[in-house]
């Protein structure tokens, strides 16, 4: 008993060791190659989450633009979709991958330039997509999060 106990003592230590050398050296890794695999891999995870948000919103924004007025139905729709949007974009894994990236990296930039991608990767105009970037909504979710910036 004494020996399993020592066992699991020892592979408990060497566990929480290696779980300390895991942090990547900013110095070696914030290359613009490292960057940008983690960064497109994060915006992936974004639009593969907020994929059936985006469609409805594109098609709701196709109607309108022909002049049609969507029925209370196709409004609740909306309005769900804009909601699971904001909540994949405001608390998925892909923003909150983005964020320690962009901490781990000292580049508050990061955020705003893969969210900008994404953005055009959508099909949005460049005046649309100035508008979308000058709201205040947007700018508090691309902000750098402060409690990255300490695990980082």
């Amino acid at each position: 008993m004494k020996h399993i106990t020592t066992l699991l003592s020892i592979a408990i230590l060497s566990i929480s060791v290696t779980g300390c050398t895991t942090t990547p050296d900013p110095a070696k890794v914030c290359t613009s190659e490292w960057i940008g695999k983690r960064s497109d891999k994060a915006i992936s995870r974004i639009e593969s989450k907020a994929g059936r948000s985006l469609r409805s919103l594109q098609k709701a924004g196709t109607s309108w633009a022909k002049g049609k007025t969507p029925n209370p139905f196709q409004l609740l729709m909306l309005s769900n979709s804009l909601k699971s949007l904001e909540k994949e974009l405001k608390n998925g894994r892909g923003i909150k991958d983005l964020k320690t990236l962009s901490a781990t990296c000292n580049d508050p930039k990061i955020i705003s330039d893969a969210m900008g991608g994404f953005l055009r990767k959508q099909g949005l105009s460049d005046n649309i997509i100035n508008f979308i970037e000058g709201m205040g909504i947007y700018q508090e979710l691309i902000k750098p999060d402060p409690a990255a910036l300490n695990r980082a």
